[in-house]
């Protein structure tokens, strides 16, 4: 046989075994298939935005894997000086047949919800916590009962209105985080802010309805001692998602 027969008998038989191995190798690396069938499976697509599920009320933009809801917001230290004035503007409304809901989370947003991709967290709340360590604690106070609507008037609120002093120190706070939302080209806060914490809302757009009590509502604000009292603001908070960031101030 020629050394050329030899090398093709040789390649061959490599050709052999490599596919022996190959073989081996599959048949070694199963696995049994897991039981499965006592393990409720949700899709990871099948999102279903249900308004039932918190009074009604509609996102704002859909629900896409990736994307995360993202809002930069000054927590209410002490909710519970806002208990006793919650109650008393209720009373008011009792009249308005649309019935309205107490606000979960009080807070003053220094940032519209903008929407975050997954992969930039980490560096978005770490540009935060450096510029937001250089910024002073300062005391949060309140003057008057303001009524807002939401952008796209689905919803109604009856609000605390930040004092003049407050607006100052609040206002450096979204001159600073603007500049970060920037970075990543999102968008900032409003041109002409009005810093107020939502404590009541209702569906729709009834901010007309509720104007009409509004001298009566600034009267019982003006009688609680407890939510004119001035409030320590030490930290900002950052909600993305389902996750929360404490960003505390010089």
């Amino acid at each position: 046989m020629s050394g050329l027969s030899y090398l093709c008998d040789y390649g061959d038989s490599e050709e052999s075994e490599t596919e022996e191995s190959r073989i081996t190798v599959k048949e070694k690396s199963k696995l049994p298939v897991p039981n499965l069938t006592k393990v409720t499976v949700c899709p990871p697509d099948s999102y279903c935005d249900d308004p039932r599920q918190h009074h009604g009320r509609l996102r704002t933009f859909p629900h896409i894997r990736g994307n995360w809801a993202t809002l930069v917001y000054i927590k209410c230290p002490d909710e519970s000086a806002i208990l006793d004035l919650l109650c008393k503007i209720k009373f008011v409304f009792k009249t308005i047949d649309e019935t309205c809901y107490p606000c979960d989370n009080l807070h003053i947003s220094v940032t519209k919800t903008v929407v975050l991709k997954y992969h930039l967290i980490t560096s978005f709340t770490t540009s935060l916590q450096e510029i937001i360590s250089g910024i002073e604690t300062f005391e949060l106070g309140f003057d008057t009962i303001e009524v807002y609507t939401n952008e796209e008037k689905t919803r109604t609120f009856v609000a605390l209105k930040a004092d003049h002093l407050s607006r100052k120190f609040l206002l450096r706070i979204v001159e600073k985080v603007d500049n970060v939302l920037e970075d990543y080209n999102l968008p900032t806060f409003y041109k002409e802010p009005s810093f107020h914490m939502s404590i009541l809302w209702w569906k729709g757009d009834l901010k007309d309805a509720i104007l009409k009590h509004i001298d009566e509502l600034n009267t019982i604000l003006a009688q609680e001692k407890e939510v004119y009292k001035k409030f320590c603001i030490q930290k900002v908070d950052c909600k993305l998602g389902n996750k929360y960031y404490q960003f505390h101030l010089d």
